[in-house]
């Protein structure tokens, strides 16, 4: 659960930066996603490796960003320790200075986890909508 964690924390770190449009285009998202991947496959930690980053569109202008991850077999990690997760992951998008114009322009962001094997953990997406209103 902790290499989670820290997975989660290494990804949040090394999002693409986007314009602070009030949109973005999909012809921008993946060119800054293609810059990112040049710079993948990265061993995150003992067990996870982020394999790649896409953008896609999913209809009527609405554009997700995926960030992809292998485990290495044998690991326990499950959906579950993965929703464990979503709170802070969210709270570290919507706070943090550099993820939260990146929120502002795209749809939703999801991050999907998989064992090297091919057997799919789980994933976590989530959107602005989700984050904690202001006081």
């Amino acid at each position: 659960m902790r290499t989670v964690l820290l997975v989660i924390s290494l990804l949040i770190s090394a999002v693409p930066q986007y314009s602070l449009g009030a949109e973005i285009a999909m012809a921008e998202c993946n060119e800054k996603t293609a810059e990112l991947n040049k710079e993948l496959p990265m061993a995150l930690d003992g067990v996870t490796t982020w394999v790649n980053t896409t953008c896609v569109d999913q209809g009527a202008g609405s554009i997700q960003i995926v960030y992809a991850n292998l485990i290495t077999n044998g690991n326990d990690i499950t959906q579950s320790n993965l929703e464990i997760l979503r709170p802070s992951l969210i709270d570290s998008w919507c706070a943090g200075p550099n993820l939260i114009p990146i929120l502002n322009v795209v749809d939703t962001i999801n991050y999907q986890y998989d064992f090297k094997n091919g057997q799919h953990i789980g994933e976590l997406t989530f959107s602005k909508a989700e984050c904690p209103a202001k006081p």
